[in-house]
């Protein structure tokens, strides 16, 4: 009965043993379920700041685990290379050429870029992936293409400025004394020559002004004046101008316009656009000018029914060096797009090939 009773007291010791551990384990199961669940969050916390980072930035981020599968793609990337994440995570291609500094989208246009592929390490140093890490450096290409253009630019200028001095003041000489000639041989045959000879000077000098504007900014001298007064005397010149050809022009006045703009500036845009307008006419056509009230501001309407111009051609003719005609310099319109602007004004262009063009010169009252 003893031993009965001592074995009963060793099941009882082992019991609570037993428990005791039992309790010990369960607490230990509790922290370390409070550990793994810490843990869960502070990695899910860590995964998601690093979503954030990663969709944050303006540069484009792939990673491939090691056995070359797509793990991780953020929104620059996706937005560049123009494909959805869904569609490529789990797979090894990211639709996308990359040659040397540019990379070409299977659906989208092609960029400039800065490529970097990197080995990504474990603190071990074992490989476990690459990663992709592309930047767009369009923009920058733009730029520097730019800022070489106007190196040249202003080089040329330069030249260009001082050839234009050396010639401008022969070439004045040239056309008082051809004008002097066809007042005094006016009605002969030699009268019509000199009175060409005054022209064709006249276009040179106004290629030349054209030049000497282009390679300074434009600053307007305004002085209170009457439009129409300006609009008429450049009608006038440009009347001798074609005189002998078939081409007519109407500058219909129906009031007078007052308003401060220098006349010098205004009268070689004026030039510049009927010239245009001359060159668009070769076998001779019609062109109008108006002034007219537009609520706080005057524009000036000038009308040709010349061969017209694509879209292209509209979109492109204010800048500089862009020309149709083999011996332009393309600076005409880009000059005259300066003039308006520095008198705060603007200039709109509507053409239709086979139909004519349409200029609209807007100038502020004020």
């Amino acid at each position: 009965m003893a031993k009965v009773d001592q074995n009963v007291d060793l099941l009882n010791k082992a019991i609570e043993t037993f428990n005791s551990a039992s309790a010990t384990l369960v607490q230990y199961y509790s922290t370390l379920e409070d550990k793994v669940c810490l843990l869960t969050e502070e990695v899910d916390h860590k995964k998601q700041l690093l979503d954030s980072i990663l969709d944050s930035i303006d540069i484009g981020v792939v990673f491939f685990d090691r056995d070359g599968i797509i793990r991780i793609i953020n929104n620059a990337a996706e937005s560049l290379l123009n494909i959805n994440a869904n569609d490529v995570i789990g797979g090894k291609s990211i639709h996308a050429g990359i040659h040397e500094e540019v990379i070409v989208p299977d659906k989208g246009k092609p960029f400039y870029a800065l490529v970097s592929r990197l080995n990504v390490k474990d603190k071990d140093g074992n490989v476990i992936g690459r990663v992709l890490i592309f930047k767009d450096i369009t923009r920058l290409k733009q730029l520097e293409s730019e800022n070489e253009r106007n190196r040249r630019l202003t080089a040329m200028g330069e030249l260009v400025m001082k050839i234009a001095h050396e010639i401008r003041n022969p070439l004045g000489s040239i056309e008082l004394f051809a004008s002097l000639l066809s007042n005094d041989l006016k009605g002969t045959e030699h009268g019509d020559y000199a009175n060409r000879i005054s022209n064709s000077v006249r276009s040179l000098v106004n290629a030349l002004d054209n030049m000497l504007r282009f390679t300074k900014e434009i600053r307007p001298k305004l002085e209170y004046c009457c439009l129409n007064d300006l609009v008429g005397e450049t009608c006038d010149e440009f009347k001798e101008l074609f005189a002998n050809s078939d081409i007519k022009l109407d500058f219909a006045e129906k009031k007078q316009f007052w308003l401060s703009v220098d006349k010098g500036l205004i009268r070689q845009a004026l030039i510049n656009i009927l010239l245009n307008s001359v060159h668009a006419m070769p076998e001779g056509g019609e062109i109008e000018i108006r002034v007219e009230d537009n609520q706080d501001s005057t524009e000036i309407v000038i009308r040709d029914t010349g061969i017209g111009m694509d879209e292209e051609t509209r979109l492109r003719m204010f800048e500089p060096f862009f020309s149709t005609k083999d011996r332009g310099t393309g600076l005409g319109m880009s000059i005259t797009a300066g003039i308006i602007k520095a008198h705060k004004g603007t200039i709109d262009v509507t053409s239709e090939t086979g139909v004519g063009t349409e200029f609209v010169i807007t100038l502020p009252v004020k």
